[in-house]
C-alpha cells in the first residue's frame, strides 16, 4: 500500500469516527458549512487569491498573512505560498486564511495534513515555530519585521520535536505537551474540534497522527471574532518551507443530522481515497 493511501484510509477513520462520537455525545451545534482543499493545481499556482478544491462553502479565497509573496514561486522571501507537487507550499513565516462568513456561535472540526521536515527550529528558538492549524481574526500583508504568519492566529502549533502548542491572539499561551515518537521526517496529521460559544470557547478531541492530545485551552479562547478565517501557517527559518494538504473545515450541525454527517464525512473520505490512488498509480507509472 502507497504512503499516500495508507495516511487518506487513517484519516478517513478518524474523520468518520469522530464524527460518530461528536454527535453520539450530543456535542453538537445548529449550522453546518465545508471547507476540502486538496490543493490540486499547476506547480507554483499562488496561494493567495486561489478559491479552495474541490469545495469552498462560503465562495472565499485565500489571504495571505505576514510577509507572503503574492505570486508563486520559490523566493525564500517574501515567503512563498504556492502549490508544489500538489500540496500547499508555504515559506518559514507566512499564513492563509480563508474567510468562513460565520457570525455565530458555532462547533468546527478542523484538520490538515502537514510535513515539516525541511524546518530546522523548534518551540524553544521561537514559541510559535511549526506548522499551525486554526484561525485568523484578521490577515494582512506586509514587509515590517512585525508581520508575521502567526499574527491574529489562535489554534495548535506542532513543531519538529512533537510539542503540541496552544497560541491564543498569536501570542504563546505558555500551555503546551509533547507526543512522543514523532517523527519528523514524516507527514502528519492534526484535527481537533472548537467550540465558540461563550462559556465555553474551549478545544477538544485533539489528535495528532491518531493520538490523542491534551491541551486544556482557557474558557473563551475560541470566540467568534478570533475565529472568522480559519487556515494554517508555517514559522521556522527564513529559507525553510512546509507543506500542507487535506485541509477540511467543518461545521458540525444538530444532533438529528447525524445521517448528513456521516454521508458528508463519507463523500470527504472517498474524495481523499480517491485522490490517494490517483496519486500513488501517476507514482507507479512514473516509476516503471
Amino acid at each position: 500500500m502507497s504512503r499516500a493511501l495508507s495516511r487518506s484510509l487513517s484519516k478517513s477513520g478518524l474523520a468518520i469516527g469522530l464524527a460518530i462520537c461528536l454527535i453520539s455525545r450530543g456535542s453538537v451545534s445548529a449550522s453546518v458549512t465545508l471547507i476540502d482543499d486538496s490543493f490540486t493545481a499547476a506547480d507554483n499556482t499562488a496561494l493567495i487569491g486561489r478559491f479552495p478544491a474541490p469545495t469552498d462553502s462560503p465562495g472565499n479565497a485565500y489571504g495571505g498573512n505576514g510577509n507572503v509573496s503574492l505570486v508563486g514561486g520559490f523566493f525564500g522571501t517574501p515567503y512563498e505560498a504556492d502549490i508544489l507537487s500538489n500540496t500547499a507550499r508555504v515559506g518559514g513565516d507566512a499564513g492563509l486564511g480563508l474567510n468562513l462568513g460565520v457570525a455565530t456561535p458555532t462547533q468546527f472540526i478542523l484538520s490538515i495534513t502537514f510535513n515539516i521536515s525541511a524546518d530546522t527550529e523548534n518551540q524553544t528558538n521561537n514559541a510559535h515555530r511549526g506548522a499551525g492549524l486554526g484561525f485568523f481574526s484578521s490577515v494582512a500583508t506586509g514587509s515590517g519585521g512585525s508581520s508575521h504568519g502567526f499574527n491574529n492566529f489562535t489554534g495548535l502549533a506542532v513543531d519538529r520535536t512533537g510539542s503540541v502548542r496552544l497560541i491564543v491572539a498569536g501570542a504563546n499561551s505558555g500551555i503546551a505537551t509533547t507526543v512522543a515518537g514523532f517523527d519528523p521526517s514524516l507527514t502528519h496529521t492534526l484535527s481537533y474540534l472548537v467550540d465558540t460559544t461563550a462559556g465555553i470557547g474551549s478545544s477538544t478531541y485533539i489528535y495528532l497522527d491518531g493520538v490523542g492530545v491534551v491541551i486544556a485551552a482557557p474558557v473563551n479562547t475560541f470566540t467568534v471574532a478570533r475565529t472568522a478565517l480559519a487556515g494554517f501557517y508555517n514559522s521556522s527559518g527564513a529559507t525553510e518551507v512546509a507543506t500542507f494538504d487535506n485541509f477540511m473545515v467543518v461545521v458540525v450541525p444538530e444532533p438529528a443530522a447525524l445521517m448528513a454527517v456521516i454521508g458528508v464525512t463519507l463523500l470527504i473520505c472517498l474524495h481523499y481515497l480517491g485522490t490517494a490512488r490517483v496519486r500513488s498509480s501517476h507514482s507507479a507509472g512514473v516509476r516503471q
